[in-house]
């Protein structure tokens, strides 16, 4: 393995922020569905394709749902072609690990995998034999449960932001949150896609519950917008009037990200979903690339970006 850090950073890292995403159980008598949330990164750090591979929860017979362990899809056939050459993936699972790496990839999340108790499987380039790419198109082929499952994905042009900077939240005057303000200069005559996660003092990236968004309006245009401070479970929620705003003193990192419009679809359904519930919201289909299952496949031209609240 060239780099066994940077390798067990990206397993642990997707297979803990695929945890917080919602599963709907069904029970219609059809084949539980094949799930797919994989990625490969392009730009500044590019990484090899990862592949979380699941079933859609079920409920058995009695009405007990199934244990979490049952959703991992095991000894599945995985290659990505980036039209040059093909690798396959191989699995590893958290039981896999040495008592070092697991002890590093607890260090990495907080020590939160206790937490959870599953023995989380993912599949991974784990050589780096292919790397993402920006401006090339990767192809996912899954053999699994009987199943043939397809996605393509294309790491698209990077738009950098071109600068950022921190102000009182918006309405206060505050001394202690602020906001974040990103300019960026949207390129003419093409759609562009973007999603960005952010860390605080060193934290793992999350995506804010609004992390996507689109050049319909703005293409071609210089233009600023607020990057909110992520949330998932892996780090702590902040307070409610204090959600998406930093503290002075934080050290910020931002990963912004460029996706392709199916990867792009993904992500917006699934937040516009999220924000739709409730006694008198309606479920939203969520879009999907992959052929023959559900989920994404999907690749990012990723830049980093760093500072200090003041």
């Amino acid at each position: 393995m060239k780099n066994v850090k940077l390798i067990l950073f990206l397993v642990i890292a997707i297979i803990f922020t695929s945890c917080e995403e919602q599963i709907f159980p069904v029970n219609d008598g059809s084949p539980p569905s094949l799930v797919v949330e994989g990625v490969i990164e392009g730009g500044e750090m590019p990484t090899p394709p990862l592949v979380l591979l699941t079933r859609s929860l079920r409920f058995t017979p009695d009405g007990r749902q199934l244990s979490l362990d049952d959703l991992f899809v095991h000894d599945a056939v995985i290659t990505v072609n980036d039209g040059d050459q093909s690798v396959i993936l191989t699995e590893i699972c958290w039981d896999d690990l040495t008592e070092d790496q697991k002890e590093l990839a607890s260090e990495s999340f907080g020590n939160r995998y206790d937490s959870i108790g599953v023995n989380l499987c993912i599949y991974v380039d784990i050589n780096q034999e292919m790397l993402g790419e920006i401006g090339k198109t990767y192809t996912l082929n899954i053999l699994a449960d009987n199943q043939e499952l397809s996605a393509v994905t294309t790491i698209p042009p990077h738009v950098p932001i071109d600068s950022f900077y921190f102000q009182n939240r918006t309405g206060d005057n505050s001394p202690e949150y602020f906001e974040l303000i990103a300019k960026i200069s949207d390129q003419p005559n093409r759609p562009d896609f973007y999603r960005f996660f952010t860390s605080t003092n060193g934290s793992f990236f999350d995506a804010p519950l609004t992390s996507v968004g689109d050049d319909l309006i703005f293409d071609g245009q210089k233009f600023e917008f607020p990057l909110s401070e992520g949330e998932t479970w892996i780090n702590p929620p902040p307070e409610a009037g204090d959600y998406g705003f930093f503290y002075v003193g934080d050290s910020i990192t931002v990963k912004w990200c460029n996706l392709d419009e199916t990867h792009f679809n993904f992500w917006s359904t699934l937040e516009f979903n999220f924000f739709n519930q409730g006694p008198f919201g309606s479920y939203t289909q969520i879009d999907s690339n992959v052929e023959g299952g559900l989920g994404v496949w999907g690749g990012y031209s990723v830049s980093y970006y760093s500072g200090v609240v003041r």
